[in-house]
């Protein structure tokens, strides 16, 4: 029997990069092959099973009237950032839950992936990324992120810019898997940086004040722990960032996204 899961979606951002596709509209509403980026992803969770799904609107968010969205609002959008968001829905951090950002697009294989991952704190590595990446900029490490490897599946490190491919064995997606002690054990780190003043400002050594802190800044944090862990997968998702992303998106959705055949 499936575990029951939750999903959260952080899509409170303006999305000034894809403007003027966004100037009316929130990114995670932008078509992609002739629908919104958030209906794939509705879609996707809903055929996987997942019994609740929530968005942390802001930006333009009376846009977002899907039924199957309970939607949380951040008042503070465009000043905050994903951490921030993420946090507005904590009352919904519980038991088996998905976190996504709002601006991805992905296959119900990478979803069954990753959901049936057995650690508590998980996020989906694209192995191929440098395929994908090379689609998108003539130096795929103008915007990669580093993400080293560990034994057992950990996560050494993940979220900075890196210095050599060497440095990056993977891609984040922005997906990421929590159990219920991984719920907890998130919640908790955010309320002890949240008490520290020294970390409010620095959250997590990130350079960033804890309201505009990133979700990578907190994961790699787990990280250092030892407490983050990854799931590989071989593509089978886009990120729509700017213009030049969702041409490559309006490409690759339509196979993406195709239902499994019947048995």
């Amino acid at each position: 029997m499936k575990k029951p899961f939750r999903a959260i979606i952080l899509a409170a951002g303006q999305g000034t990069r894809l403007r003027p596709y966004t100037d009316n509209i929130p990114k995670c509403m932008v078509e992609v092959a002739g629908r919104p980026m958030l209906h794939w992803q509705l879609d996707v969770l809903e055929q996987a099973g997942v019994e609740e799904i929530v968005a942390v609107t802001g930006y333009q968010e009376e846009v977002i009237d899907d039924p199957r969205v309970t939607k949380v609002y951040n008042p503070e959008y465009d000043s905050t950032n994903m951490i921030y968001s993420l946090m507005c829905a904590e009352k919904y951090m519980e038991g088996n839950l998905l976190i996504a950002y709002g601006d991805i697009v992905y296959s119900g294989r990478v979803l069954e992936e990753l959901m049936n991952d057995p650690n508590e704190i998980v996020i989906a590595s694209d192995e191929a990324w440098e395929e994908y990446w090379s689609e998108r900029f003539e130096d795929p490490l103008s915007d990669a992120e580093t993400f080293r490897k560990g034994e057992d599946g950990c996560v050494r490190s993940l979220g900075k810019t890196p210095r050599s491919s060497e440095e990056v064995e993977g891609q984040y997606t922005g997906l990421t898997k929590l159990g219920p002690n991984g719920c907890e054990r998130i919640r908790e780190v955010y309320r002890q940086c949240n008490s520290r003043p020294e970390c409010k400002q620095n959250a997590w050594d990130s350079g960033r004040p804890l309201r505009n802190a990133y979700m990578t800044d907190l994961l790699n944090y787990l990280a250092g722990q030892g407490e983050l862990f990854y799931r590989p997968i071989h593509r089978g998702w886009v990120e729509v960032d700017d213009p030049d992303d969702l041409k490559l998106a309006n490409r690759v959705v339509p196979n993406l996204t195709k239902k499994k055949p019947a048995n």
